[in-house]
């Protein structure tokens, strides 16, 4: 079989495109049912322009009560269009510093895109409050991230898992993810995968490795991130520690 090589940063534009693309049909799904929504709203608020016989005070707390509910679903549009637009510039336009806590409460709001979670999977987020800011953030961070999350979320879609809690702590000034998925039958191949990048190990397609995964591993890494395991019996935890200094630098 022939080989090619491919840089990392290459292959992290492939795999980010790759990721929008599969993100888009949930996406629409989300947008369909507020905009559904939106337009029942509306022809019911029309009805009651239209009716007869009722008083001034009942007409303004219908029609009132159908533009508070019309405002909720175009909050929901606009927060989805504006996270996927945050989310498609992650290489284009990197952001010079995250908040942590910030950033996976609006990646796990974006990934609800992925119906399985929306509907299936008990959230649980435990965020410390005042996490120190990344400053300055490397380039590709906010990419791994979001790579590393979708993954997971992928996973728990894959062995049927419906509970995953987050949480965040701070230890020497450094900012701490910690990831638990409960009751989950990790596959081999995601294993194999994650120990084979936080080790730095080299990747070959055809012994069952994980693309998208050795690939967020990677840039997290090269980000300055720094991993811990556990698998025990069906739980897995990953604590991720931010801010270490970059190895590479």
């Amino acid at each position: 079989m022939e080989e090619f090589k491919i840089s990392l940063i290459n292959l992290a534009h492939l795999c980010h495109l790759a990721s929008l693309g599969n993100l888009l049909g949930g996406l629409i799904h989300n947008l369909n049912s507020p905009l559904h929504s939106l337009g029942m709203q509306m022809d019911i608020m029309q009805r009651f322009l239209l009716k007869e016989n009722q008083s001034e005070n009942q007409l303004v707390e219908n029609v009132s009560n159908r533009l508070s509910k019309m405002n909720d679903e175009f909050e929901n549009l606009s927060n989805q269009l504006r996270i996927a637009g945050i989310r498609a510039d992650f290489l284009d336009y990197p952001p010079e510093k995250m908040d942590i806590n910030h950033f996976l409460h609006q990646e796990f709001e974006f990934l609800r895109a992925n119906l399985y979670f929306k509907h299936n999977v008990e959230t649980k987020l435990e965020l410390a409050p005042s996490l120190p800011a990344l400053t300055p953030l490397p380039p590709y961070f906010c990419l791994g991230m979001g790579l590393f999350l979708e993954r997971l979320v992928e996973e728990l879609e894959r062995r049927e898992s419906k509970h995953l809690s987050v949480g965040t702590t701070v230890s020497n000034g450094n900012p701490i993810a910690h990831i638990v998925i409960r009751n989950m039958g990790i596959s081999e191949d995601f294993c194999h995968t994650l120990n084979l990048a936080c080790s730095a190990s080299p990747f070959q397609a055809d012994q069952g490795e994980e693309i998208n995964l050795y690939v967020a591993v990677l840039l997290l890494k090269n980000s300055g991130v720094t991993f811990e395991t556990e698998l025990k019996d069906a739980d897995l935890s990953i604590q991720l520690t931010f801010g270490e200094k970059n190895p590479n630098h």
